[in-house]
């Protein structure tokens, strides 16, 4: 919209004056108030020295949308006979004149005017990446879901042509059955049908020879003289009497049951699918190695220190090296004492939390001043983080079933509580820690012996156990080192297969990267990522560093 245009809306229209609260006349806006004004507080205004460097311009609905309230007229909460001019930062309220004066002296203060377009660049920001990002990503799993419909919908077509198939067999097959009983039971009747026709013979040849001694009776005595009958015997037939048949058809009690086993049933088989989770489905993961370079020492451990840096330790040796990204030598400290360093974590005021070798955790300050600062014997101090609340949280090993993770107060001195990890069944399943990070309100562990990666809540209740065998891999799951990014997912480091589980908050692994042909490197071991660059550093015990960026 021009200011042509604009400016034909009543710029007047339900508006007061932000001086004098009247509502004639309301022609004009102060840019630096920023307030509306009428003619007359428009020209004391322009008049007034203290206001010399303020411009007022004509109020058109173009000059309110870019410099003045989100709304013509919204008045201030706390004053509603003001217009709201301004914004703490501190606070995060909107502020009037009258508020600026009384509650938010020394605040950091903004203008509406910058303050609203901050907010229009995010949403405009935000309004391309549902185009670029979020439409693109509905459209693809759309696009799947359909293909597995299609696929689901033609296998399950080919199981009913199946069964019907199976049915007209088992129908023929059934009719089969039946009339070979059929066939049998009608035998048994023919044998006893035969017995009975040898008798009908029989008789037909008494009734037969009967006849024929009558007549040579009647024919005189000669006749009877030279007859010779046959035998009595040879009358009577030779059949022998079958024993008594019970025939009958008594079909199974459990024909339903065996009807079923006949039959058989369907077994479904879930197929798996690549999974997009909302979480993070805005993660674009494409591994560009952009650097590497040889440390001074090998690397067991990497804290990143912002600004493209990252500190480099080992168990090996007592001083860590600051490294930027062209793998120049920044910074050392020795940690004496320390004989070799395990892990070590930032403070929010820039001191290092270092553990070492000999069992006691250290504290090094900004100007490189090392006091200890917890004596863990017996217990090894391995991984190490600080919380949110900066409580020092420190992986205690080596003592058996006793092993635990340990938080601590801020300085060190009192012991909150102990971290085991327990599973539904009341099971321990923090047996062996390596490594800790906080990710959320929660604490994701590395069991190095266990060979998986622990997540337990605030109360040390078993959130999650990955193990690796979601990334089918041919050697075993050996995590060694890992570490959280800005969105909230893991990244652990897998000594034997060369590669880097990246894994969501939930215990989903999200794919395998930064693999030995991507970056050149084998036996990965230490890791931090630089969320501000997006650039992940792995490292490993023969004194290699490689710099890759995975996240757009």
């Amino acid at each position: 919209m021009s200011d042509k245009g604009a400016s034909s809306i009543p710029p007047q229209t339900f508006v007061e004056c932000g001086l004098c609260q009247g509502n004639a006349n309301i022609s004009w806006f102060c840019k630096n108030c920023p307030t509306s004004l009428c003619d007359a507080c428009a020209t004391t205004h322009r008049t007034n020295k203290q206001y010399k460097s303020h411009t007022i311009v004509e109020r058109t609905y173009t000059v309110l949308r870019l410099f003045g309230p989100a709304k013509i007229a919204e008045q201030c909460e706390v004053h509603p006979e003001k217009d709201i001019s301004s914004y703490c930062n501190k606070c995060d309220v909107p502020c009037c004149i009258s508020c600026l004066v009384q509650n938010h002296q020394r605040h950091e203060i903004s203008t509406i005017e910058d303050k609203y377009l901050d907010a229009e660049k995010r949403l405009n920001v935000y309004y391309k990446q549902l185009d670029t990002d979020v439409r693109p990503t509905v459209d693809k799993m759309e696009e799947q879901a359909k293909e597995d419909v299609k696929e689901d919908n033609l296998t399950v077509e080919k199981v009913i042509n199946d069964i019907n198939e199976f049915r007209k067999d088992f129908i023929q097959n059934f009719n089969r059955s039946c009339d070979d009983i059929i066939t049998e039971v009608n035998q048994i009747s023919k044998k006893t049908t035969e017995a009975f026709g040898g008798i009908e013979k029989s008789k037909k040849m008494i009734e037969s020879l009967k006849k024929e001694i009558e007549e040579k009776i009647e024919r005189g005595k000669l006749d009877i003289i030279k007859y010779q009958p046959p035998k009595l015997e040879s009358l009577i037939p030779k059949i022998k009497r079958r024993k008594k048949v019970d025939i009958s058809f008594e079909p199974s009690m459990k024909v339903l049951e065996v009807m079923k086993e006949s039959v058989g049933e369907i077994k479904s088989k879930e197929i798996e699918r690549e999974e997009m989770d909302r979480s993070t489905m805005l993660i674009s993961v494409h591994v560009q190695k952009l650097h590497s370079f040889d440390s001074k020492i090998g690397v067991t451990s990497l804290t990143t220190a912002g600004n493209n840096m990252a500190w480099v330790m080992s168990y090996r040796s007592p001083t860590m090296y600051l490294y930027n990204d062209k793998g120049k030598v920044v910074r050392s400290v020795t940690v004496e004492g320390g004989v070799g360093i395990n892990d070590m974590a930032i403070t929010q005021s820039g001191e290092m939390i270092v553990t070492c070798t000999d069992k006691k955790v250290r504290r090094v300050s900004v100007k490189g001043k090392v006091s200890t600062m917890i004596d863990a014997a017996p217990f090894g101090c391995y991984g190490v983080c600080v919380t949110g609340k900066q409580e020092i949280v420190v992986c205690m090993n080596d003592q058996g079933d006793k092993n635990h993770v340990a938080v601590y107060s801020s300085d060190g001195r009192s012991k909150l509580r102990e971290i085991r990890g327990r599973d539904g069944q009341g099971k321990h399943l923090i047996t062996d820690p390596f490594r800790v990070v906080q990710n959320g309100q929660d604490l994701c562990v590395v069991n190095y012996g266990s060979s998986n990666v622990v997540c337990v809540d605030e109360r040390d209740n078993v959130r999650w156990v990955y193990d690796g065998k979601q990334a089918k891999l041919e050697g075993s799951f050996d995590p060694s080192g890992i570490c959280v990014d800005k969105y909230n997912n893991l990244l652990v480091t897998d000594i034997r297969n060369d590669c880097i589980h990246y894994i969501d908050r939930e215990g989903g692994l999200i794919q395998v990267m930064l693999t030995e042909e991507q970056t050149g490197l084998i036996g990965h071991w230490g890791i931090c990522v630089d969320d501000d660059t997006g650039h992940v550093w792995v490292g490993n015990i023969f004194r290699k560093v490689v710099i890759a960026k995975y996240l757009k």
